[in-house]
């Protein structure tokens, strides 16, 4: 039946159960009061009925739309639990140091800066020469002896100025040879239990916006600091290191937890209820609430110890209930 021919068929019940108001009042003036009163209440109830008969029939339409829609599946996004490695991390703040490999380049003898070969930032050898020393005396001449490095490295500093007077034990100059970099940080005490050397870690400095380098923890101090419940480490660095300083901040994400063949979901997808944590599975079409229990968590995941397994389809995001059909997007 068309709706056009349901609005005909709807305004016809509603003309057929109409009363003259015309009528009701010739009956009116003609009656006893008694007529009247009679005649009202016969008019009431034939509005009431055809409210009924044009509010009922759009009702049922209504209720008939709702089954229409009753089967139609949820969207949803799920993803198929796998065992990984579960990571947590923890944000530290640290210092580049080095083993300080600075040689001081002494002469063989005394005698006054004759001539300075380098100035600093040079790269030298080991056995180049930098500087002559004249170790001559009044009224004498000797040939000038050469002062040489030591090391292969930088000259990082020349303390001394030519026609100066110095000792053989005065540092003509400073060379810096290779230095092993690595970062001094201070980790909280509720972390060493799950921490261990070898664990690794990302850090970023200041002096190179966006770039991550990399590092791995070597050293853990046995003991605790009482004035800040703390313990002192130190990281390898692994990469990039030949763009960083002595002396660079840093900030670090130290692997402070690690779990091999975890089952982890989204933590999003857990429900926190009053009997406990639940978390949907796809099975044959529909949302299936598996009741869990959880265990480490970090920024994004949470460990799932009990309630699933690998291979199990855990909803991610959607409305669901327990039994709800369900569509998974891809």
């Amino acid at each position: 039946m068309s709706e056009d021919k349901e609005k005909k068929d709807l305004t016809e019940q509603v003309e057929d159960s109409k009363i003259s108001f015309e009528d009701l009042a010739k009956i009116s003036r003609k009656s006893s009061a008694f007529d009247r009163v009679t005649t009202i209440i016969l008019l009431a109830i034939c509005v009431a009925l055809a409210a009924y008969v044009i509010f009922g029939s759009v009702g049922s339409r209504e209720v008939a739309a709702v089954e229409e829609t009753a089967d139609n599946r949820i969207n949803v996004r799920a993803e198929q639990v796998a065992p990984e490695t579960f990571r947590n991390y923890t944000r530290l703040n640290g210092e580049i140091g080095s083993n300080n490999s600075d040689v001081a380049i002494v002469p063989d003898t005394s005698g006054n800066v004759a001539s300075i070969l380098v100035k600093r930032g040079d790269m030298v050898k080991a056995g180049d020469v930098i500087a002559y020393i004249d170790p001559s005396r009044p009224g004498q001449s000797f040939k000038e002896n050469p002062v040489t490095s030591p090391v292969d490295g930088m000259i990082t500093s020349i303390p001394v100025s030519i026609g100066e007077q110095v000792s053989a034990a005065s540092s003509i100059a400073t060379v810096s040879g290779d230095k092993t970099l690595y970062i001094e940080a201070s980790l909280p005490e509720r972390y060493i239990g799950t921490t261990e050397v070898g664990m690794a870690a990302d850090f970023t400095s200041v002096a190179y916006p966006g770039e991550v380098f990399t590092a791995e923890l070597s050293f853990i101090s046995p003991s605790v600091k009482t004035t800040n419940r703390t313990s002192d480490i130190e990281l390898e660095i692994t990469n990039g290191g030949e763009k960083l300083r002595e002396g660079m901040y840093v900030t670090i994400d130290l692997v402070t937890e690690e779990i091999e063949n975890a089952i982890a979901i989204p933590s999003s997808a857990i429900t926190e209820t009053l009997d406990g944590n639940i978390v949907y599975v796809v099975e044959n079409g529909t949302a299936s609430a598996r009741t869990v229990t959880t265990g480490s968590r970090n920024d994004s995941d949470t460990v799932i110890t009990s309630g699933l397994n690998a291979g199990d389809v855990v909803i991610t995001a959607g409305t669901v209930a327990d039994g709800s059909a369900v569509n998974v997007l891809e």
